[in-house]
């Protein structure tokens, strides 16, 4: 779980939005987290994203990606971001043959309509 190092400097990035896509600016920030958390993924190591979902409400907003890393793996990245009480949180996990992770309590839609946000994650 990542946990920015104080609550003013932490925020900021949510403002710097990708003008283009906003779901690109959320995967950055869980990649920064990955990769400062130690998780084995970081940004350099993605070759694509190849499904994803999101949902919020204003108050917070949650978004998952498989993502395809450059040396063959498939990892299921998920993010969380939490407005109203100033906090996020990543997790990742290694896929097995799975095109998407079970997700628990379910309710996501699974999006393939990835290629924007690889042209923009790659740029």
């Amino acid at each position: 779980m990542g946990k920015p190092e104080s609550n003013a400097s932490s925020m900021q990035w949510a403002t710097l939005v990708h003008p283009e896509l906003l779901e690109v600016t959320y995967l950055r920030r869980a990649l920064e987290i990955a990769e400062n958390d130690g998780l084995g993924v970081e940004r350099a190591d993605v070759q694509r994203v190849e499904a994803m979902w999101s949902i919020g409400d204003g108050d917070w907003t949650a978004l998952g990606f498989v993502l395809l890393l450059h040396d063959g793996r498939h990892v299921y990245l998920d993010y969380d971001f939490d407005f109203a009480g100033d906090s996020e949180a990543v997790n990742m996990h290694r896929m097995n043959s799975a095109s998407y992770p079970a997700i628990e309590n379910g309710g996501v839609e699974w999006s393939n309509d990835v290629g924007e946000l690889n042209r923009l994650l790659m740029s």
